[in-house]
């Protein structure tokens, strides 16, 4: 029996395994095991067996809302989801926004969105938004650093390609795509960005090859909001690279001031990591916007083959991971091992029955996301972290110690890692991310103006 949460309205579907590129800072590690379990999700795309699953958790018709896919790169594979799309559309009928994160890097990426537009296109009496994070690092010697030689310029080519549709009228009218660019500093990134030049130039890089071209478009199909890059939790980290960090933290502050004057940018006010509001309540132990929870156990299920539930993506990463050393382990290293056996012998954690999903999602439900208990351990790490040497002195002061770790659990969402899953886990953000943060980079980010950075 399934625990029938309320508050549930998002499906998570996995529609493909692999991916075309190989991002130095992925977590997921490519290897040629990942193909064993792309094979298993084609076959589970096959008659109504995520149908059935989803009717299961989502009971009720008013229920299931929004669609997230992940992989691998989920548009390699998209069109494994059609059928399902279709028979979740006639049976929900409030279902009407559909999450993809995309590389869209590769020559058919185009004709594969065109493709999941299409299939909404087929109710004209129902709206719908696709909501489409662009993985984007920067310009072409940091991005193609990252993805790969020639990445970029494809981009940048299948970006316009769907532009150009849209502009010719060949975009469905019932379709709206929400996109934006997430971006990702790593620790080679942060080391390269040593001027305000560079920085300027990085920013105005998102502006005229993406953000400009839609807004020049003036189309309601499509909208773009500015975004800053994240960090991917770069490790090893070092208390130099913070240092390093805090400079880069500092120049962007004093670009979004001289920008009031100097106008370096035509849409952009806030450029600064972790810039977001952080609130120094005295009345609250912690505090952590809803920005920062990714609504495992809230409102989101995640659905793999074999009845298995991942928690968040990161029970797929877990999966690709563990996976491989069993794989590792067979006699016959043709032979593919399938992942229902895999289940069996080899527990992961992240990837649950139904019955260890109902104890996480009822456990998850009752978190307080207020809680001393977050901030106590990681006010501990810091203090332990200071005596080490690996950030600056005054967090060893339980006060500062305890001011930084509220800093990090506003700025940061559950569940991460850092890059080479060296530390980190669901509950408590790794290490890394301390020593980037807390050498000087807290002050400089606190010292600045707060703002959204979403533009529509």
């Amino acid at each position: 029996m399934i625990y029938h949460n309320e508050e549930r309205d998002t499906a998570v579907l996995y529609t493909c395994g692999v991916c075309n590129l190989n991002c130095r800072y992925c977590t997921i590690d490519k290897n040629p095991v990942l193909k064993d379990i792309d094979k298993e999700l084609e076959e589970s795309f096959k008659g109504d067996y995520y149908f059935n699953r989803i009717k299961e958790y989502f009971p009720r018709k008013d229920q299931l809302k929004h669609i997230e896919t992940w992989g691998g790169e989920p548009f390699l594979h998209m069109d494994r989801i059609y059928p399902l799309l279709h028979k979740l559309i006639k049976y929900y009928p409030y279902f009407n926004e559909l999450f993809s994160s995309t590389n869209f890097s590769y020559d058919d990426w185009t004709n594969q969105f065109m493709g999941l537009a299409n299939q909404f296109a087929q109710y004209p009496y129902r709206q719908f938004v696709i909501h489409l994070q662009l993985s984007v690092d920067g310009p072409t010697d940091m991005n193609d650093n990252n993805r790969g030689k020639g990445v970029t310029a494809r981009c940048i080519a299948n970006f316009e390609k769907l532009l150009n549709i849209i502009a010719e009228g060949n975009f469905p009218d019932n379709v709206m795509i929400d996109s934006y660019i997430k971006g990702t500093w790593d620790l080679d990134c942060i080391h390269k960005l040593n001027n305000k030049e560079k920085i300027i130039e990085f920013f105005k890089f998102y502006e005229d090859n993406y953000i400009d071209k839609v807004m020049k478009l003036n189309n309601d199909r499509i909208m773009i909001g500015l975004s800053i890059p994240n960090t991917a939790v770069p490790a090893p980290t070092t208390k130099q690279d913070g240092v390093i960090f805090a400079e880069l933290v500092k120049k962007c502050r004093e670009i979004e001031q001289e920008n009031q004057t100097e106008h370096y940018f035509k849409y952009y006010r806030n450029i600064t990591p972790f810039g977001k509001e952080f609130e120094e309540d005295s009345s609250q132990f912690a505090y952590r916007g809803l920005c920062a929870m990714c609504g495992s156990g809230h409102h989101m299920v995640g659905f793999l083959p074999h009845n298995r539930v991942s928690v968040c993506h990161e029970g797929f990463t877990l999966l690709a991971e563990q996976y491989k050393e069993f794989a590792a382990q067979r006699s016959d290293k043709n032979l593919t091992v399938k992942l229902n056996n895999f289940f069996d012998l080899y527990p992961t954690p992240m990837c649950l029955t139904d019955d260890q999903y109902i104890i996480h999602e009822r456990k998850m439900s009752y978190i307080d996301y207020n809680s001393s208990a977050q901030v106590s351990s990681a006010t501990t790490l810091i203090i332990a972290l200071a005596l080490a040497g690996l950030i600056d002195k005054k967090y060893l002061n339980e006060t500062q110690a305890m001011r930084g770790a509220r800093f990090v659990l506003t700025h940061a969402s559950f569940c991460i890692k850092n890059n080479y899953s060296m530390n980190g886990s669901f509950c408590n953000e790794p290490a890394d991310l301390y020593i980037l943060l807390l050498n000087g980079a807290m002050e400089y980010i606190l010292g600045g103006n707060n703002g959204d950075c979403d533009f529509n």
